[in-house]
């Protein structure tokens, strides 16, 4: 769908792109995981074995709103810490 719309507004110097997150250190994370020991088991499937800064996510969107990234359109980016295994 990125694609797809992503060649129907570029001529309007619109940029669509999709973001797959992983897990974050949120308070929903809190919420979902309350022990340590659940926490744990999530973060240590995350090959870099710890999870995600809220503003990590932030300077990722961020960058895809400014002028450095007007160049990129149509495309998915993972920020998950190596936890998908495979290329989408």
């Amino acid at each position: 769908m990125a694609k797809t719309l992503s060649d129907e507004v570029a001529p309007n110097n619109i940029t669509i792109n999709n973001i797959l997150t992983g897990n974050f250190l949120t308070d929903r994370i809190k919420h979902l995981y309350p022990t340590k020991e659940e926490l744990d088991t999530v973060t240590n499937a995350i090959p870099l074995k710890r999870l995600g800064k809220p503003e990590e996510f932030g300077a990722l969107v961020a960058f895809l709103g400014s002028e450095q990234a007007a160049f990129i359109t149509g495309t998915s980016i993972q920020i998950d810490g190596g936890l998908v295994r495979s290329l989408l």
